[in-house]
């Protein structure tokens, strides 16, 4: 099995279609869900939309309505594709997200925006192959926080950023660590199919290209696509821990998707501080 066919696409709809989906409907028969930070939704929200921040969003699963046609949004439609993701693998039937977020709904368009419409899935068949798929992506990330912790150099996002490295360096020799307890005879983890020497991020983007894309954006854009990272990173282990029989595995991946939790959560604070 290669790389690729550990991620899937995640329906999407264009701001026309949404408006189009919106009006043709009764408000009650379909679930509008903003994952943005509360004083985003205090600045301006599609009417109807339920406030539920997408560091929350596992946790508050409950208070949706499963058996209703979902549309999630975002800023600029980053983080609502994870968010589209996760509601996916929690057994919602009919899920989207809004392309291009509020901006496109405000009719704000910004060239080369960050368009990747796929979102991780483990479609891995065992344990060892998803701790090979997550220390690929773990790498990846490191590497990428890494190298913007130098570029911003001192400040909070530059420790924000240096802290996030050290967490994803932690979380491989955790994973380094679970596989020798389940696996004690076999050799290290290989990677998968599809891996260059430069890494991956958690949607499939090579390391040097997630780079260059941050680097192309205001710190705002940027953490509106590192939020959406490590989001899709929560909701990876979410599903690793769900999948997997070994009940070692399966709380190790859990305690991951926390930490994961906490790093949107961190992220999140620091969106709402900067500058609007």
């Amino acid at each position: 099995m290669g790389l690729f066919d550990y991620f899937k696409p995640v329906s999407t709809m264009t701001a026309e279609d949404v408006r189009a989906f919106l009006r043709e409907r009764d408000p009650e028969s379909y679930n509008l869900v903003d994952v943005r930070q509360p004083w985003e939704y205090e600045e301006g929200h599609l009417p109807g939309a339920r406030l539920i921040p997408i560091a929350e969003l596992p946790g508050r699963l409950g208070e949706i309505d499963r058996s209703k046609p979902t549309i999630a949004y975002c800023g600029a439609g980053v983080r609502s594709r994870a968010a589209a993701s996760i509601l996916g693998e929690a057994g919602f039937q009919k899920t989207w997200s809004m392309t291009g977020g509020i901006d496109a709904w405000n009719g704000l368009v910004a060239e080369g925006r960050y368009e990747s419409e796929l979102s991780y899935f483990s479609g891995a068949s065992n344990a060892e192959e998803m701790i090979a798929l997550s220390l690929a992506l773990e790498a990846g990330n490191r590497i990428l926080y890494e190298r913007l912790s130098g570029d911003v150099g001192e400040g909070e996002a530059g420790s924000l950023f240096r802290s996030l490295g050290m967490a994803e360096k932690r979380h491989e020799e955790t994973l380094r660590g679970l596989h020798a307890r389940i696996a004690p005879q076999a050799p290290p983890p290989a990677l998968p199919e599809g891996i260059g020497e430069e890494g991956l991020l958690e949607d499939g983007t090579p390391v040097r290209a997630g780079l260059e894309r941050v680097r192309g954006k205001s710190m705002r854009e940027a953490m509106e696509i590192l939020i959406a990272m490590e989001a899709n990173a929560m909701d990876r282990y979410i599903k690793m821990g769900r999948a997997v029989e070994d009940d070692r595995c399966s709380k190790v991946f859990s305690a991951l998707a926390e930490e994961e939790r906490s790093h949107v959560g961190r992220m999140a604070d620091l969106l709402e501080r900067l500058p609007r």
